[in-house]
């Protein structure tokens, strides 16, 4: 039986060694292995070209429509409610999804109700701005089916985070920017958060930084902010809707997650060629995992992002927690890092 493994690991390796031949060997049991289709992954996105398209929508202002959508798991009213009284207090009209408060399963009613609700909303020309109720699951179902072409002629903030991510890869690779901020089910959990948002999508939006720590790595870049909840970037990787991340300054975070799981998930990230071409990235909250005897999530992180020599800005308060500091993803933005303080600052570029 070891003979015979063997003799199909070698077959296998040879195959692989002839589909992309290079100067890059190694030795795997006394086998030559090209070994570049494995290590030197560019081949999978050099067709893929950087997204260089920067649409803000229009900051809101008193008196504007908003909307308040679902796509993922269903809620109640009384999850919500809550944060529709402070939309409206912030002197926005608030107008519900027709499928807010329906159910189907876990779902926020069936694909057709969340397709065409979803739809109505994005073509409605009065609405700028679209707060999620909730993440969970079921946004990515959506994405094949949704039209675009009226949002293109009147683009409208989307706001939310969790797996509302699969929304903002879509809006970020056609050259849209969108809001990875709170969402109405605990929109009011930390009024700092809302300070932020309020004055983001009002137009003043402010720099966030944090006392620099061990995990950080110094320096100074700037590039397209992109990202978001890691499983759903890892869920789309490989799909019509994965991440574009070529100059691109990364984002993540996650809740529930495994150690191991989020090795395996940048695994996909570095293997894919993701992290190639990046030119910093931003680590948020990683809450609710377990360790087990895998390496701690710094270690884990340093794994990947030390060898880009690109700064890391390590523990911004944007994720599954309490804190929530919103992030305008497909935004110019520059980080820096140094002894003391590591921030992020956005681009101010006008809306269209």
């Amino acid at each position: 039986m070891k003979y015979t493994n063997l003799i199909l690991s070698a077959a296998l390796l040879t195959a692989l060694s002839a589909c992309h031949k290079d100067d890059e060997e190694t030795i795997i049991n006394e086998i030559h292995v090209d070994t570049t289709i494995v290590y030197n992954p560019s081949f999978i996105i050099e067709d893929q070209e950087e997204v260089t398209s920067d649409f803000k929508p229009q900051f809101l202002n008193i008196k504007d429509k908003v909307a308040v959508c679902a796509l993922s798991n269903y809620v109640e009213e009384s999850d919500v409610s809550s944060g529709i009284e402070t939309l409206k207090s912030w002197g926005l009209e608030v107008i519900e999804a027709p499928n807010l408060y329906s159910k189907d399963g876990r779902y926020a009613g069936s694909l057709k109700e969340r397709i065409n609700g979803f739809q109505e909303i994005i073509d409605n020309e009065e609405i700028k701005a679209i707060f999620f109720a909730r993440g969970g699951y079921g946004a990515a179902q959506v994405l094949p089916f949704l039209d675009w072409e009226k949002f293109k002629k009147s683009p409208k903030w989307i706001i939310g985070y969790s797996d509302v991510t699969a929304l903002h890869i879509t809006l970020n690779n056609m050259g849209f920017e969108s809001v990875l901020g709170p969402m109405m089910r605990g929109f009011n959990n930390d009024s700092e958060s809302n300070k932020r948002l309020k004055n983001m999508l009002f137009g003043t939006e402010e720099e966030i930084s944090i006392a620099t720590n061990s995990n950080c790595i110094s320096g100074k870049a700037s590039g397209r902010l992109i990202g978001g909840n890691l499983s759903i970037i890892y869920s789309l990787s490989g799909t019509a809707f994965d991440l574009n991340t070529k100059n691109s300054i990364l984002f993540i975070e996650d809740t529930g997650e495994a150690n191991y799981s989020v090795d395996r998930m940048l695994l996909n990230l570095k293997q894919s060629g993701k992290l190639e071409n990046l030119k910093g990235v931003i680590i948020g909250e990683f809450i609710g995992g377990t360790q087990g005897n895998d390496q701690p999530l710094n270690e884990i992180f340093s794994k990947y992002f030390s060898p880009l020599n690109v700064p890391v800005v390590y523990g911004i308060p944007n994720g599954h927690d309490t804190k929530n500091y919103p992030l305008i993803l497909g935004s110019k933005v520059t980080i820096e890092v140094n002894e003391n303080q590591s921030k992020i600052t956005f681009d101010n570029n006008q809306a269209i």
